[in-house]
């Protein structure tokens, strides 16, 4: 997971070289460069490249978006990498302290493995979706 960049430092209506932002932002040149492979709008016809200040606002704003928020009863799958429903509808919990266990179960999709967290108080709500089999901790 990357660190989070404000983009307070940026002037909108500015223009920056990759250095320039690379400073603004109190990152590395190669990590702008590389936002330019993600998507940041690069004016490139001449040197020294050029990124709107906006362009580069707008960018990050949007890879600091937070995370969709998983459907209930859904977990997602290493393998297939989509959100899934587990197969049988069946989940284990496994407690890893006292308010706060893992949910693991098999993706209906592909079989694949696949892992939730999720709290003791959650377990009531997810019931409603799942049939949750308690699993005793194991000992590391």
């Amino acid at each position: 997971m990357g660190k989070r960049v404000s983009t307070r430092a940026l002037k909108k209506h500015r223009h920056y070289t990759y250095e320039d932002a690379a400073d603004a932002l109190g990152v590395t040149t190669q990590t702008v460069r590389s936002w330019r492979v993600h998507g940041v709008r690069v004016l490139d016809e001449k040197r020294p490249h050029l990124m709107l200040g906006e362009d580069l606002i707008v960018f990050l704003k949007a890879r600091q978006a937070p995370a969709e928020r998983p459907a209930p009863g859904t977990f997602r799958c290493f393998s297939c990498r989509e959100q899934t429903r587990p197969l049988g509808g069946m989940a284990f919990y496994t407690a890893r302290g006292p308010n706060r266990g893992q949910l693991e179960a098999l993706c209906g999709e592909c079989e694949g493995a696949c892992f939730r967290f999720a709290s003791e108080a959650s377990l009531i709500e997810l019931g409603a979706y799942l049939e949750i089999v308690r699993c005793a901790p194991t000992q590391a």
